[in-house]
């Protein structure tokens, strides 16, 4: 009974080993999640981790998803919301896995390139899911010349597109910096005199003018504006002072008209009717302080608009660069994995069917290349039993036997040798 027993608590460990626990897989670009929040149905849906490494939650908010795991982002969502008065109580917020990201395979495989990734598969599914080893009797594979020149087609366009993201890039920096004019940068491998490229500056060029003209324009207005209000602020405060001189007139007199009525030299009426005329002075200045001060909040809120002006005007170019900036690594990425496979097709290939003419039996090789969490990417040799994670570049690699028992013996010499002049 207690073989039995210990038996199956084994199983037990060893089931547990092999499933990665939820925790382990981190999130990163590709990624798509699906965020539940059951006492808020509308709040959730399936999102993308985008290149910048964040998701978009309608009332969350963009927040970052890329290097944290499903469970710390749950923990992210039911902070955010906790923070708002619509709950009172923790949330309940569910984030799962909808689709990772895919991982990639290159080498001796019948079909190279990016697969979708699913949990638990292994680097011998994963060649299985590229159509398996290299095959010589596949007369698709024999057709190196042409997977070339698609490749190459498909690196021409993927440098355009990073040409058209480097000027575009470079007119959102000289946006953000206020400079005068765009300075595009030099990309390798382009001609820059290239008519295609020139055209594309030349756009860049002109939405730079056209953007900084606009803003120019808008603030100008608004400069403006302050100037006619304090123009009219210095008018009315002219008008201020004449109408403080004529009070200061109608009050001498006044007082003059008083002194002869204490000695009965003048009539009522008169006073009253002076008396009047200052009132109306009085009110006509309390008239004028008041337009003073709505001047003066007029050029507050001109101010508060230009100000709010250059804050979007921050923001949306910061948005912009982000996003190019995700685009360019990506692009860059693709062009790396063009040239790879274009190696592949006019260098590697060949090579490998070269050896399979002259050997039959041959013994495959894995290298799988993982980012790991600093950002590094980690090159190590696996066995087919190794498990593949999303974002893995497997290599395949079948060494012919004849090579191996060569190296076998080579190595086997050497150490006799040694041993002899030891």
């Amino acid at each position: 009974m207690n073989a039995k027993l210990a038996f199956l608590g084994n199983v037990l460990l060893f089931i547990a080993s092999v499933q990665p626990s939820r925790a382990e897989y981190v999130l990163g670009p590709e990624d798509q999640v699906t965020v539940k929040v059951y006492e808020w149905p509308d709040v959730g849906g399936d999102f993308k981790v985008g290149a910048d490494g964040k998701i978009s939650v309608p009332l969350v908010g963009v927040i970052n998803a890329s290097g944290v795991s499903t469970a710390q982002l749950e923990e992210v969502v039911v902070g955010i919301l906790k923070q708002q008065s619509r709950f009172n109580d923790s949330p309940s917020v569910s984030v799962q896995i909808k689709e990772y990201r895919p991982f990639f395979i290159l080498g001796d495989v019948q079909k190279p390139g990016a697969y979708a990734f699913r949990p638990g598969l292994t680097v011998l599914q994963a060649v299985s899911t590229a159509g398996g080893f290299f095959r010589m009797n596949d007369p698709g594979l024999l057709r190196l010349e042409r997977d070339a020149i698609m490749q190459r087609s498909d690196l021409r366009i993927l440098k355009e597109k990073l040409v058209a993201l480097v000027a575009r890039n470079a007119r959102i920096d000289a946006e953000r910096v206020g400079a005068e004019e765009v300075v595009f940068p030099d990309v390798d491998e382009l001609d820059q005199n290239d008519p295609k490229v020139v055209a594309l500056h030349e756009r860049e060029r002109g939405l730079f003018q056209a953007r900084r003209g606009e803003l120019e324009k808008q603030l100008t207005g608004f400069a403006d504006l302050q100037k006619l209000y304090q123009g009219e602020i210095q008018a009315v405060q002219l008008q201020i002072q004449s109408e403080k001189r004529q009070a200061e007139l109608v009050q001498k007199e006044l007082d003059e008209l008083r002194g002869l009525a204490a000695r009965g030299l003048t009539s009522n009426p008169r006073i009253l009717l002076v008396e009047r005329t200052l009132a109306e002075i009085e009110g006509t200045q309390r008239n004028l302080d008041a337009i003073i001060m709505r001047a003066r909040q007029s050029i507050a809120q001109a101010i508060q608009q230009a100000e709010e002006l250059k804050t979007k005007s921050r923001e949306r170019m910061d948005a912009e660069s982000d996003a190019v900036a995700g685009e360019m690594r990506e692009t860059r990425g693709r062009i790396e994995m063009a040239k790879q496979l274009i190696a592949e097709a006019e260098t590697t290939a060949p090579l490998a069917i070269a050896k399979r003419v002259r050997n039959t039996g041959v013994e495959p090789r894995y290298e799988v290349a993982r980012r790991t969490s600093t950002g590094a990417t980690e090159q190590m040799k696996v066995e087919s039993s190794e498990q593949v994670q999303p974002g893995d570049v497997v290599e395949v690699r079948t060494v012919p036997t004849e090579d191996l028992e060569s190296g076998a013996r080579l190595q086997t010499g050497t150490a006799e040798l040694s041993a002899t002049q030891r």
